[in-house]
């Protein structure tokens, strides 16, 4: 990340968090659509940075009105006459409209971070952002004002508020929105929503805090960070000032009709480029990097030949090179069934080759297997049955649930049930289709009919995520958003189960073995 992004990043931080527009869907959708390729390790303390920031500018805005509050709630406390004034009962109802968050935030943490990265579910969210604004106007009488707050008013706008914990459904839309089903007024419902973001966002500073703290080479990047931290402060102070004012004489309605348009340009913009780069995925930049044809540099350089079935451990690979600035590594996606022969490679790969030069570092291990789209029923299926789809013996999904139906939790949709089974393979040479092969499909013939071959994982589980009629293999790492696991019923887990492994025709250097046991740590924390 250079200084134009972080200044960018920070004045779209320091704007979207107040506007009802979700700052954590534009910090994601951002990068995607201008294609930004942030390192892994640098994304979380950018995030807890700017997220400060915006802090600071909430606290210093309304900075009279929390004097007030803490001074009436700790007199109230002393004096044993906790709710008398209204400025401490408002206290109260601040700390009361943080539980469902808080709740909410512990229930569903793997959710949540899964949605962050995934741009096409950060789109999706934006629409419901945009509902929740239309419903507001539409609902909202707007007669009451913060003296007439109740204990159920706050916990209410509490559970608008947990709902925006995913990325695309903003925290002030959404708790603005809260307040005015209530029958508050708009600024009265943007006020509280102010308020109560204090608190939300100096316990989340606070934990990531002691985290951001830990990351190595936090100091080189921290210039970077500064800006970012600075540039969200000060927009975010003026589009404070600027939201109260304008919700005086105007509606919601073109904040409502900007999330739609964005959703709608995101889902349009994933269509039409769908390898996009997203910040949340994006490897490391900074020691690992692809090199032009004849570049020459003065240090010896790692080549690391990394099977496509292993793309979800590029992220890992590439922090831990980070970590050791003064040992370039060269990554390239290479799916063969040949091994390296040269002393500076080392291939990483899933599941051991026909034969291996030497003993191979074994990292880790991942697990095969067998998906399909979300929308699809099918939830089990036994090896027999399988190889009768991967051998073209079952064509349709309709026949399928005739063969086995209690292979499936429900009742086909009308829509799959008139499609044809499109099941797919890789390329013979590819790690996870020979594991595939021999852990369930041994004995049967190879793949025939319509089967559908796709060159690599990253593409299967696109294929999976936009195809309800498709079914095919994976590492289970790689089942995102969209997608779910099916059981093998009889299938030995152990059999579904290979090392990952780094090959090299040679011994590594000092600073390899160091680069791979981080990356072993890595995979069994």
């Amino acid at each position: 990340m250079n200084f134009l992004q972080a200044l960018i990043l920070g004045i779209v931080q320091g704007l979207t968090e107040f506007l009802p527009i979700s700052s954590s869907a534009h910090l994601v959708l951002v990068p995607y659509l201008l294609n930004w390729s942030f390192p892994a390790e640098q994304i979380f303390p950018f995030d807890v940075l700017v997220q400060w920031g915006t802090l600071i500018a909430v606290i210093l805005y309304f900075w009279k009105d929390l004097v007030a509050i803490l001074k009436a709630f700790f007199k109230g406390l002393i004096e044993k006459t906790p709710f008398k004034d209204p400025e401490a009962r408002l206290g109260w109802y601040l700390i009361l409209a943080t539980i469902p968050a808080g709740i909410a935030g512990i229930l569903i943490k793997d959710q949540v971070e899964a949605a962050f990265s995934s741009p096409r579910a950060t789109a999706l969210f934006l629409f419901l952002t945009a509902a929740l604004l239309v419903l507001a106007d539409q609902v909202g009488k707007r007669t009451r004002q913060m003296e007439d707050m109740t204990w159920l008013d706050a916990l209410w706008i509490g559970v608008f508020q947990a709902v925006s914990i995913f990325p695309g459904v903003s925290r002030s839309g959404s708790t603005i929105a809260g307040g005015m089903t209530r029958q508050f007024d708009r600024s009265s419902s943007a006020r509280f929503s102010f308020l109560m973001s204090i608190p939300v966002m100096l316990g989340a500073g606070i934990v990531s805090t002691k985290d951001l703290l830990q990351i190595s080479n936090l100091g080189s990047f921290l210039p970077v960070l500064l800006v970012g931290f600075i540039a969200a402060a000060i927009v975010g102070y003026l589009s404070i000032h600027w939201l109260l004012q304008f919700i005086k004489r105007q509606k919601f309605w073109i904040f409502a009709v900007y999330c739609a348009l964005l959703a709608v340009g995101v889902l349009l913009f994933g269509a039409l480029h769908p390898t996009a780069a997203s910040a949340q995925t994006t490897p490391a930049a900074t020691a690992a990097v692809s090199l032009p044809s004849g570049t020459e540099i003065a240090q010896p350089v790692l080549q690391v030949q990394t099977s496509s079935s292993l793309y979800w451990l590029a992220p890992t690979a590439s922090s831990c090179a980070v970590n050791l600035a003064d040992f370039p590594i060269v990554f390239d996606t290479v799916d063969s069934a040949s091994v390296p022969t040269a002393a500076d490679t080392v291939q990483l790969r899933w599941g051991a080759p026909a034969s291996l030069p030497q003993p191979a570092y074994q990292l880790g291990s991942e697990t095969l297997v067998v998906a399909v789209n979300s929308a699809n029923p099918l939830q089990s299926l036994n090896k027999a049955t399988l190889q009768k789809i991967f051998s073209g013996q079952i064509i349709s999904w309709s026949e399928l649930q005739k063969t086995c139906p209690d292979c499936f939790s429900a009742a086909l949709p009308d829509s799959l049930s008139a499609q044809n089974i499109s099941f797919g393979v890789y390329p013979s040479e590819q790690d996870v289709e020979t594991l595939f092969r021999q852990a369930l499909l041994a004995g049967r013939p190879d793949p025939a009919g319509a089967g559908l071959l796709v060159p690599n994982v990253e593409m299967m589980r696109d294929t999976l995520s936009t195809n309800a009629a498709a079914i095919g293999p994976l590492p289970s790492r790689a089942v995102a958003e969209g997608i779910k696991a099916i059981s093998i019923t009889d299938a030995d887990p152990a059999a579904l189960t290979a090392p990952v492994l780094a090959i090299a025709p040679g011994t590594l250097s000092a600073s390899a073995q160091i680069w791979l046991k981080c990356i072993e740590k890595g995979l069994n924390p």
